[in-house]
């Protein structure tokens, strides 16, 4: 499938060159409409924004989706230390003020609502509103897959271990081509009666080429992640999104964003897994675009 939108990089304040996309070719946004951000879940690429960018693309909404480092270029080792989401935070703050955008509307995915989240507390001006799709104001272990001991299993997931790394690894790049794997990301992540393959092969390609380690280190981190307090202090429109049959971050966890953030909007979209946008693609993607319009 093809790549979305117009591919740009910027050398940051570290020396670190970053991956961004855009939906136009100028240095800076269209001013008439409010640029949209686009935050990627837990070592996700582009495929689960197809239809939205497909659909942004076709009406001339501006948009942008952030590469988050150590993930696509192999860059790992050397950023092992800034693979984290303050650091995501920051980097996405430093493309923003380089193109200079104004303000924002946060649309995050997953991880990528934890992302918007750290944003928002550090940068609460720039944004306008936000859209948090299957994410979770708290570490996730205890609701994952609904099963009570699935906390007491991740430890075993954080022992650092060379030979464990390397063969973790090894499976890890090489589970495209393992038709269990790929039928498991099918099923599991999204409505297979409703997404063909092609976009869930797009994805596996792009999980192949990011490095485990990466996954085991946000994933640790995701694990100390509790924002309940914060979330008493925000003020702006807000849209939370969760779909009725999502394994890795059940609905109660959308539900406790929903009822920690005065004035939300709650959209529960029955028989959906952990991708809406790609399983619901309309409603969602034209809830979406109504937030933006309200403060437009």
């Amino acid at each position: 499938m093809e790549q979305m939108g117009i591919k740009k990089t910027m050398c940051l304040s570290d020396g670190r060159e970053v991956v961004y996309r855009t939906s136009f070719k100028e240095n800076r946004p269209p001013r008439e409409t409010p640029l949209i951000v686009l935050n990627n879940g837990l070592v996700c690429g582009n495929a689960w924004w197809y239809y939205t960018i497909k659909l942004f693309d076709s009406i001339g909404v501006p948009y942008l989706l952030h590469e988050y480092r150590g993930h696509f270029d192999g860059n790992y080792v050397a950023d092992k230390q800034k693979v984290n989401l303050q650091q995501f935070s920051q980097d996405l703050e430093e493309i923003l003020d380089g193109i200079d955008a104004d303000k924002v509307v946060m649309v995050g995915h997953s991880m990528g609502v934890n992302v918007t989240l750290h944003y928002l507390f550090a940068r609460p001006e720039r944004v306008l509103a936000m859209a948090l799709i299957s994410g979770t104001p708290i570490a996730p272990g205890d609701y994952l897959f609904n099963f009570k001991y699935a906390k007491h299993l991740l430890p075993l997931l954080f022992i650092d271990n060379p030979i464990k790394d390397s063969i973790c690894n090894k499976l890890w790049q090489t589970s495209r081509y393992n038709p269990l794997a790929v039928k498991l990301v099918h099923i599991l992540g999204t409505d297979p009666e409703r997404v063909p393959a092609k976009i869930i092969k797009w994805y596996m390609r792009d999980l192949a080429s990011i490095d485990f380690r990466v996954f085991v280190q946000l994933v640790r981190e995701m694990e100390n992640f509790n924002v309940i307090q914060e979330l008493q202090t925000v003020k702006i429109p807000s849209l939370v999104i969760g779909g009725t049959k999502d394994p890795l971050c059940p609905l109660p966890l959308q539900k406790m964003l929903h009822e920690n953030l005065k004035g939300s909007e709650f959209l529960v979209i029955p028989g959906s897994r952990h991708v809406p946008q790609i399983d619901n693609p309309e409603l969602v993607n034209g809830r979406i675009l109504s937030l933006m319009k309200r403060v437009s």
